[in-house]
């Protein structure tokens, strides 16, 4: 997991970025951001003390899985930096709040466990929101979209703060696939449906985890002795936050000090929400912002595999250019197609029993439901593993178990990544129709990242009609493999 490591020249130079006013880290996959992230917020708890008052810092993340492993190592940070780069060792690790922002806004706006609408009901609610926009808006095709899609765009209409349906109008809704586009009378209707949905959840007396940034924002705008309880914040892997979530924690930081640090990498934004900076009020110009080019996690052939992939991608304009050119030889990601589930099983609970320490290494699936299942097999096979998710022992002598979206920022020596079938990977309910670019956009980058979590072995396994992205991956950076191989 963390290695005790030097900071580098570029790394080195986030830590002397002005203690002042917000500034912008941008960084390829394994160049070190949640590292640094930790660096500069240990920088900033130990050099702006002043004679009245202390600093106080916080870390925020989108993913609790982050948060928690972040919150498991601080304590090892041990030390800070002078400006001619020498290593200053100071007398503490760091001990800073770390948190994820729906836990923090949970707490902060008080609300109730009782008050989270559950899954089904939440559907439920979408569904007779449609039901009751359907006399209104007999003949629009819009309202014959599935669930997920009114998830998705109710989701996506929350996270943008649309005050009007004016405003809602006027906003392009980007990445629908060229045989979705959604028209103004489209809009018009998901606005009713939009309208109908929060009626019922305000009658049920429920929320939903889009109303936790509202919730919270309204209470800091409502509130005119507010007092911002931060005097610098340091946002990791701030690309899967909003526009919502961004401007609540803009309104945390101090006004004496508007110390807002954001690292972040587009390529691995995995969730379809996103914001920009003028929307938010965040200005980065003026030798304020930073971009991270060289992996440091992976070998050259991991990194050129990964790469390869998001070479698919049509849109890179906000992507940061990957320099690999430092990086050293190493094996070759395995791809390895299986017949079916149990043949996958059994290879992998084989080719792990062989392991002498099982602490670097972990499974992948995209599903909560794989997750368990492979948890269960590995208890089946006297393989002892942990399934990562809140508070957890990183340095246990266990396979670590994961879902691909809750990898972000963790890195492993070894990393396989299952059930890489075309019927889970794009995920399904994710597609709003067949040619839904979006999702399949999304998807790629979420397999992009877990790709690039591997510092010395990937493996990634089919047990079906492999991935559409598999096929994407560059031929000559991957070996195709069909029996037993030894890490």
């Amino acid at each position: 997991m963390l290695k005790s490591i030097e900071l580098t020249g570029e790394q080195k130079k986030v830590l002397f970025l002005p203690p002042q006013n917000p500034v912008q880290i941008k960084g390829v996959a394994g160049s070190g951001k949640t590292t640094v992230s930790l660096y500069r917020a240990k920088q900033l708890i130990e050099t702006q003390n002043q004679l009245f008052s202390q600093a106080k810092v916080v870390i925020f993340t989108y993913n609790k899985t982050l948060a928690a492993y972040i919150d498991a190592v601080k304590d090892n940070i041990r030390n800070i930096y002078s400006k001619d780069g020498e290593s200053i060792a100071t007398n503490s690790g760091l001990d800073i709040q770390v948190t994820n922002f729906h836990k923090w806004a949970y707490s902060f706006a008080g609300i109730q466990n009782n008050q989270v609408v559950k899954p089904w009901d939440q559907e439920s609610y979408i569904r007779t929101a449609i039901q009751q926009q359907k006399t209104a808006f007999s003949g629009n095709t819009i309202l014959e979209k599935s669930i997920e899609f009114f998830k998705e765009e109710i989701s996506w209409m929350k996270g943008k703060i649309f005050d009007s349906e004016a405003e809602y109008l006027d906003t392009p809704r980007s990445g629908r696939g060229t045989t979705d586009r959604v028209t103004k009378e489209h809009k018009r209707a998901l606005w009713e449906v939009f309208s109908s949905y929060k009626q019922l959840m305000q009658t049920n007396r429920k929320v939903d985890f889009d109303d936790f940034a509202l919730l919270a924002l309204d209470r800091i705008n409502s509130n005119a002795s507010f007092e911002a309880p931060f005097s610098h914040i340091v946002v990791d892997e701030a690309q899967d936050l909003n526009k919502a979530q961004i401007l609540t924690l803009s309104k945390l930081v101090s006004p004496d000090t508007n110390s807002i640090t954001i690292i972040a990498d587009a390529a691995q934004r995995i969730y379809k929400s996103g914001f920009t900076w003028k929307e938010v009020g965040i200005n980065v110009q003026g030798g304020r912002s930073l971009a991270f080019r060289k992996n440091y996690r992976n070998t050259l052939n991991i990194a050129t595999a990964a790469a390869s992939l998001l070479d698919k991608e049509d849109d890179k304009s906000d992507f940061t250019e990957l320099d690999l050119s430092h990086l050293k030889e190493g094996n070759s990601p395995k791809l390895i197609q299986f017949n079916s589930v149990m043949e996958q099983f059994n290879w992998l609970a084989g080719t792990i029993a062989k392991l002498e320490d099982y602490s670097g290494t972990v499974v992948l699936h995209r599903t909560q439901k794989g997750v368990k299942e492979c948890q269960s097999f590995f208890e089946r096979a006297n393989i002892p593993s942990e399934i990562v998710k809140g508070q957890i022992n990183y340095f246990t002598n266990t396979i670590k178990i994961c879902t691909m979206s809750s990898i972000k920022g963790l890195e492993f020596d070894n990393v396989f990544i299952i059930d890489l079938n075309d019927d889970l990977v794009p995920f399904p309910p994710g597609f709003i129709d067949d040619n839904d670019e979006f999702h399949i956009s999304t998807e790629r980058r979420l397999l992009y990242t877990c790709m690039t979590r591997a510092r010395k072995n990937l493996l990634m396994l089919s047990s079906g009609k492999p991935s559409r992205y598999l096929q994407e991956i560059d031929n000559n950076s991957i070996e195709k493999l069909n029996f037993s191989i030894e890490l």
